[in-house]
């Protein structure tokens, strides 16, 4: 019983997770939300990290995001609950995360190879 359980709530997880990752958000909203809200303050300007997590250029998947935003670990940063950040607001800024190109390979930055 327990494992058909398991079973059940991993294929409705993968459904939750295909569902969000086929429906992208606005990268433009995204990116507005990502700054208006402050985000870029701990994260950096291009999600690449900074005294928080990278979140860029692959971010974690929608249904993940949403959920540690809404539930983040003790402290790490403020919770933002739906009347702060709606759902269709973190799906934007997860699609802004998700268009963020990788950086270049240390080998192409000449500055860095003399």
């Amino acid at each position: 019983m327990k494992l058909l359980a398991v079973a059940i709530f991993s294929v409705v997880l993968v459904a939750q997770v295909s569902a969000q990752q086929t429906s992208p958000g606005n990268v433009e909203k995204g990116k507005q939300i990502f700054l208006k809200d402050g985000c870029y303050s701990c994260h950096g300007y291009d999600g690449h990290g900074g005294v928080a997590p990278k979140l860029a250029p692959r971010p974690i998947p929608t249904v993940a995001f949403i959920a540690i935003v809404r539930h983040p670990p003790a402290s790490a940063m403020p919770t933002y609950s739906p009347k702060v950040m709606s759902d269709a607001e973190l799906t934007d800024v997860w699609t802004y995360l998700k268009s963020i190109p990788d950086p270049p390979p240390v080998k192409n930055i000449p500055l860095l190879n003399q």
